[in-house]
C-alpha cells in the first residue's frame, strides 16, 4: 500500500468518522428539539413539561397521564406505533365525553400537509427520549 493510501485512511478514521458520530447526534438533538417544540405548543397545557405542571390538567375529569411514563406502563417497551396512532387519532376521554384531539388534522394546517407525519413522528421521539428510568 502506498504511503498516500496509508495517510488517506489514516485521516479518514481519526477526523471524518467521528466527525460523522457528531452529524448523528446533532440530528437526533435536533429531532428532538422539534419534538419538543411541538409538545409544548399542543400537549403541554394538559399533560405539562413536567408531570402534573399542565395548565388545564385540572380542568380534565380524568388525569392526564405522566407521559413520561408511558414505556413503565408498556413492561419497559415504548410503544411506538401505538404512541403514534393515539396522537394522530385520537386519544381516551379526559373531560367528560372529550376525547384527545387528533392533532393530524391541527398539524396538517400548521405545516405542509406531507409534513404532519414527520411532525408526529418528531413528538413521539421526543417522547421516548423523555421516558422515566
Amino acid at each position: 500500500m502506498t504511503t498516500v493510501r496509508v495517510l488517506s485512511l489514516i485521516f479518514v478514521s481519526l477526523v471524518l468518522l467521528p466527525a460523522a458520530d457528531v452529524g448523528a447526534e446533532d440530528a437526533d438533538a435536533y429531532r428532538v428539539e422539534l419534538g419538543k417544540m411541538t409538545y409544548r405548543t399542543y400537549c403541554a397545557l394538559c399533560h405539562g413539561m413536567a408531570p402534573d405542571t399542565g395548565l388545564f390538567a385540572d380542568a380534565l375529569k380524568k388525569p392526564a397521564p405522566d407521559l413520561t411514563q408511558i414505556a413503565k406502563r408498556n413492561g419497559g417497551m415504548f410503544p411506538e406505533e401505538r404512541v403514534k396512532a393515539i396522537i394522530r387519532d385520537g386519544g381516551v376521554s379526559g373531560h367528560g365525553t372529550m376525547r384527545l384531539l387528533s392533532w393530524e388534522r391541527y398539524f396538517r394546517q400548521d405545516t405542509p400537509p406531507e409534513h404532519a407525519d414527520e411532525v408526529i413522528d418528531n413528538v413521539t421521539y421526543y417522547l421516548q427520549k423523555h421516558q422515566a428510568p
